[in-house]
């Protein structure tokens, strides 16, 4: 196991995304996925896995909500419950995202504890508080969730979200024409696919992106970044720490703490980029892995996604939930194909679909964006996850720093 954690924190730390667990290969993820990056994820595994879906809106102030997660949740019948099924947290006080959610539920106050058959069927509101009654027992509680959308049923689920293509015209400068085989492999990742979509220009595109998290002049009166944030590693270990220094134009450490795994660190000096850790020691990295580094470490990389990728094209467009996407596909130079997910009303990036040579391979990587805040005049992710083969990441940004003075040393291979 060892090995698939090594890689996947390979992968994270080019990305900036962390959660790890393991799962049986057909079994639902176990932890908790939270807000709207966690929802949106749950949605899709929902529909894969054909397993019931249970979404929790709460609040930290909610009393009911502590009683609801330190008596009830822990129970061992709920918890056998919970344990075969796709389950999301969503606080909609983390955001407008999350409150949107809410808002499409009906969220009227806390806590609303929703088990879901299939997405067809009726909400059910269950939670075991009874005003001017007994309350339910935990094992009460399990039974009416388990009443309300069995475990063991074969749910009938509405089909993948669709996505659109344009196959007819051209983007500007480096993008052209999609071909063929792209619309094949969009197609086989999305069943549902049509060609006839009016999209936007791929410019258009990004420019509201770069205007959502707050516009090139605030993004150029940065030069410096420190952020420190934790990871969990849910069936593994939980409280790990993890620190990211980056430097105009092009440099970058990132260090994590990950118990069984230990410290790890990765960095780009503006030139070599080097990984490090106590089983594999410290190498430089090369090829396509050195190429990604690269990219990822630009630190105005977000103002100028078209100049980093061999080529970017504006490939269609999904839907996942509620949102809309446009789906735009970009090229590193020697690499593989990415895929990036911006919010239609938002702007906001919400997925990143990438694939990176490490030494166990290559691996694939979907990466949700959640929790966006603003700093210092930008939007940044706060919440991060990561799904990756058997194995997931939660990331959660604690502190932020702008401008900080970072000697070059920082950035250098021990």
């Amino acid at each position: 196991m060892n090995k698939w954690i090594r890689s996947a924190l390979i992968i994270s730390l080019l990305s900036c995304v962390f959660y790890i667990r393991t799962e049986p290969a057909n079994a639902q993820p176990d932890a908790w996925l939270h807000d709207a990056s966690g929802y949106a994820r749950a949605l899709k595994l929902h529909q894969e896995l054909k397993v019931p879906l249970v979404v929790y809106f709460y609040t930290d102030w909610c009393p009911y909500c502590h009683d609801l997660d330190n008596e009830y949740l822990p129970n061992p019948a709920v918890d056998a419950y919970l344990r075969n099924v796709v389950k999301v947290r969503i606080n909609p006080e983390h955001g407008p995202a999350e409150r949107a959610i809410a808002n499409g539920f009906g969220v009227a106050g806390y806590p609303r504890f929703y088990v879901i058959r299939n997405l067809s069927s009726p909400l059910r509101n269950l939670q075991p508080f009874r005003k001017g009654g007994k309350s339910l027992t935990p094992e009460q509680f399990a039974k009416a969730c388990q009443e309300a959308a069995p475990v063991s049923s074969q749910n009938r689920v509405s089909s993948a979200p669709s996505v659109m293509v344009n196959v007819t015209s051209p983007d500007a400068r480096n993008s052209t024409r999609s071909t063929k085989s792209e619309v094949t492999s969009v197609r086989a990742a999305n069943p549902g696919v049509v060609t006839d979509a009016k999209l936007p220009s791929l410019d258009t595109v990004l420019q509201k992106y770069v205007d959502a998290i707050g516009g090139k002049d605030a993004q150029s009166k940065l030069t410096s970044r420190v952020i420190k944030g934790k990871v969990d590693l849910a069936g593994v270990s939980r409280g790990g720490k993890m620190e990211s220094f980056t430097k105009a134009p092009n440099k970058s450490l990132t260090v994590m703490d990950v118990a069984p795994v230990g410290v790890i660190k990765q960095g780009f000096d503006g030139r070599t980029g080097w990984y490090s850790s106590k089983t594999t020691g410290t190498r430089n990295l090369t090829g396509a892995e050195l190429a990604a580094l690269a990219a990822d470490a630009d630190f105005y990389r977000d103002l100028k996604l078209k100049e980093l990728y061999a080529t970017t094209k504006l490939i269609g467009k999904t839907k996942s939930g509620f949102r809309e996407l446009y789906v735009v596909q970009a090229v590193l130079r020697g690499g593989a194909a990415e895929y990036f997910y911006f919010d239609v009303e938002s702007g906001l990036l919400f997925r990143r679909d990438t694939a990176r040579q490490t030494s166990a391979g290559m691996v694939r990587a979907e990466i949700y964006y959640g929790d966006w805040r603003e700093v210092d005049g930008i939007r940044l992710p706060f919440n991060i996850t990561q799904s990756m083969g058997k194995l997931s990441f939660d990331f959660t940004i604690e502190e932020v720093k702008h401008n900080v003075p970072l000697e070059e040393a920082v950035f250098r291979r021990p």
